[in-house]
């Protein structure tokens, strides 16, 4: 079986959890879905998995598991490699007089982790990989640009229509997602790759993101 990622045609030597399995606590095995990955595509990734989950954290704690899984997962990460990852996060961080902390997110990490979570969901949901006309963006609703009010109009237009469930022929499938209190994603789009594609991820129920995934050939051409 070749690679979930989309353009690769390596085998997919490999098991790539979606998502990593540090999203999860311990024990859980309730949602440990995995598509064959080449090398390449496992371990690309990786340096990204542990950052993402801290940002998402932060952003959505204390809902649901969020701090729970903060505390077991990415603190014990904190001090490694002469404290990397904690200088990681708190570059470009700025503190607010009342005390408050505004951490830099640096969005090239999380377009990178979004792009191949969506390529593995895409995979696991139809058995096929992403072609290769789709062109992939990533909406972050928590990140909002307050300096921005059209761009932040934009993306909450963006979150109301795509919430909810998707009308009966924009079912592109279900990965079945199963732990609510940790991920869901829903899926917008008519099977078969003949339309675009949006995908509703959401972590510990209030941390969202909105992957569009564009199909550049259009419907005739």
């Amino acid at each position: 079986m070749k690679c979930y990622f989309q353009g690769c045609n390596e085998d997919g030597e490999t098991k790539e959890h979606i998502p990593p399995r540090s999203f999860f606590p311990e024990g859980e095995k309730l949602q440990l879905l995995t598509v064959r990955s080449c090398k390449k595509h496992n371990n690309a990734k990786s340096t990204d998995d542990i950052y993402v989950l801290a940002q998402i954290c932060m952003n959505a704690s204390p809902s649901n598991r969020a701090r729970e899984v903060f505390l077991s997962k990415v603190a014990p990460q904190l001090p490694y490699n002469n404290y990397a990852l904690r200088n990681l996060l708190a570059k470009g961080a700025v503190q607010s007089e009342c005390g408050a902390v505004k951490y830099h997110v640096d969005s090239s990490r999380f377009d990178d982790f979004f792009t191949a979570l969506s390529c593995g969901i895409i995979f696991k949901s139809c058995g096929s990989s992403l072609p290769v006309n789709y062109s992939l963006s990533h909406v972050y609703h928590n990140f909002q640009n307050d300096s921005d009010v059209q761009l932040r109009n934009l993306e909450d237009a963006i979150g109301r229509f795509y919430s909810g469930k998707p009308m009966d022929f924009m079912e592109f499938g279900d990965p079945e997602t199963k732990n609510e209190k940790i991920y869901t994603v829903t899926i917008f789009g008519i099977p078969g790759f003949k339309s675009s594609i949006t995908l509703v991820h959401n972590f510990f129920g209030t941390f969202k993101v909105t992957s569009m995934l564009t199909n550049l050939i259009k419907v005739g051409v």
